[in-house]
C-alpha cells in the first residue's frame, strides 16, 4: 500500500482522491534532504501529512517539477492525476490535500 491523496473539505469530507495501490506516490517525493523541495520531502510515507491553501500551489510546482525529469509512464500518469486533483483545489477555502501513507 502507497501514499494515498485525498482532497478533504474542514470537516474532513473527501472531496476527491487518487488512490496509490501499486506504491507510485513515493516515487514522486524527494530525498528529506533536498533543500529546494519546500514540501514535498515532509510527506511522511507512514502517517498523514495535510497541505493547505497556502501551500498547495507549492505542492502543484514541485510535481510539475518531477514530470520534467525521466519518469516511468505509469508513475508520471499517476502524478498527471494527483496534479488534476490539486489544481482544482487551488482558491477553494477551507479545503485541504492530505498525502496519507501506510
Amino acid at each position: 500500500m502507497g501514499i494515498d491523496v485525498r482532497v478533504e473539505t474542514e470537516s474532513g469530507e473527501v472531496q476527491d482522491e487518487v488512490l496509490d495501490d501499486n506504491t507510485l506516490t513515493e516515487k514522486l517525493l524527494p530525498d528529506r534532504e533536498d533543500g529546494t523541495s519546500p514540501c514535498l520531502r515532509f510527506v511522511d510515507p507512514f502517517g498523514d501529512t495535510v497541505f493547505n491553501q497556502i501551500q498547495i500551489p507549492f505542492v502543484v510546482k514541485e510535481l510539475e517539477k518531477r514530470l520534467r525529469g525521466p519518469v516511468k509512464p505509469e508513475v508520471k500518469a499517476h502524478c498527471e492525476a494527483i496534479l488534476k486533483a490539486l489544481t482544482a483545489t487551488i482558491g477553494e477555502e477551507h479545503t485541504y490535500v492530505r498525502f496519507s501513507g501506510e
